[in-house]
């Protein structure tokens, strides 16, 4: 069975905001890089297998091949027009991931049990 690395990170606003500053405060952003980075973990997923990224967090896909495409599509949507829906990252949601297409499924906005 088929399996994707995705590197589970907090987005920069939720670090920031941890860390106490506003967006128009006058911070380091690299701070806040190598804190999102440290913070990071990553997460295997297997073909077919329901996951989640859970509110505040982004996923970024760790493909092994370079020229390697990923699309992301609502449950049900047309597989011909995937070329319209091309992705590097995964935001907060329910995913299934179709590894003979490269197709991260989205299936819904509501929040469950099987975060990482």
């Amino acid at each position: 069975m088929e399996t994707i690395t995705l590197f589970l990170t907090p987005e920069f606003d939720t670090i920031r905001d941890e860390m106490g500053y506003d967006e128009n405060d006058d911070f380091d952003a690299y701070d806040i890089l190598f804190q999102q980075g440290y913070d990071g973990e990553m997460i295997e997923v297997e073909e077919n297998e329901i996951f989640e990224i859970p509110e505040g967090y982004i996923a970024t896909i760790q493909a092994t091949d370079t020229n390697d495409e990923f699309y992301i599509l609502d449950e049900g949507e047309d597989v011909f027009e995937k070329e319209d829906f091309q992705t590097e990252t995964l935001r907060e949601g329910q995913y299934r991931y179709d590894a003979a297409e490269n197709i991260f499924w989205k299936i819904n906005d509501e929040p469950s049990d099987l975060s990482f």
